[in-house]
């Protein structure tokens, strides 16, 4: 079995991975881009994807989730993957005599106060983490950092300048392995996932959150995303506490006579939320 990720060894994306396979016999494929990734799936170049989609500082992860509104696939598992980023560098040296930093956009704003408390430091976006310490170990400018787990830097042989630079020490990313086509529901699952556009009348997204509460189920997430060529309409994903049971096939089958069009993207069971016992809290 294959799994894909975006990125290159060494990013949180391929520890996700990691856990997601366990012992089992899976490999591992980097892609460039999410786009990239997710085409690979829907082209049967890989068994199984794992998609960053919601960070505990940034919030919803956008760019990955806009992409699986109107596909034909399955969430199977929901991993949440700790961040410790850190400011890496080739060689050790004075944070003064920095001159750039890159990262992926998403580890740049969880670094946010962080950066913005050495304003000398020209911040520039990469494709992944791990990607730039790679690129930073090829450079010939000892002026240049990247930022990434410090697992990356150890795994390239790079020098960590400063670690726990995260804004939010709790900084965690929950991650979603996706495979293609729908499938069975997993059994004794308890979280759904899925996308639903409505006809945008008064009142029809209230309808929808009306039925989930009149069947009892417990919202765990609402988010709103402009439609392409539709401006000013949106569509919503949404992530609700229940998983393969009649109450929630019920729900669903209210929620389609009202709604546009709706994608149930999977039913799984809730990963788990890592331990933060320990964990230092920046000054």
């Amino acid at each position: 079995m294959l799994i894909g990720y975006q990125g290159v060894e060494g990013s949180y994306s391929e520890m996700a991975c990691r856990t997601f396979a366990g012992d089992g016999s899976y490999e591992m494929k980097g892609c460039p881009t999410f786009k990239a990734l997710v085409d690979d799936l829907m082209r049967d170049r890989v068994d199984y994807i794992a998609l960053p989609v919601e960070n505990s500082t940034s919030g919803p992860i956008t760019r990955t989730i806009d992409l699986m509104k109107y596909l034909e696939v399955d969430a199977v598992e929901e991993i949440y993957v700790k961040i410790d980023h850190a400011l890496i560098t080739r060689k050790p040296v004075a944070i003064e005599e920095l001159t750039e930093v890159y990262s992926h956009p998403e580890a740049l704003e969880q670094c946010y106060s962080y950066l913005s408390s050495h304003p000398h430091l020209e911040v520039r976006e990469y494709s992944d983490t791990a990607d730039a310490v790679r690129m930073v170990k090829a450079s010939d400018d000892p002026t240049v950092a990247a930022i990434a787990g410090s697992h990356a830097a150890e795994m390239y042989g790079m020098n960590v300048a400063r670690e726990n630079i995260s804004d939010n020490p709790y900084n965690t990313t929950r991650f979603l392995f996706f495979r293609k086509g729908a499938k069975p529901r997993l059994k004794n699952t308890n979280k759904t996932s899925l996308y639903i556009e409505t006809d945008h009348s008064t009142g029809s997204l209230n309808e929808i959150l009306n039925i989930f509460s009149r069947h009892g189920i417990n919202l765990l997430n609402l988010t709103s995303r402009p439609i392409q060529h539709k401006p000013f309409s949106y569509g919503f994903f949404i992530d609700v506490e229940k998983g393969t049971d009649d109450t929630l096939h019920y729900a669903l089958d209210d929620i389609e006579k009202v709604s546009r069009y709706i994608n149930i993207l999977g039913t799984y069971q809730k990963g788990k939320i890592p331990s933060y016992e320990g964990v230092l809290v920046n000054e």
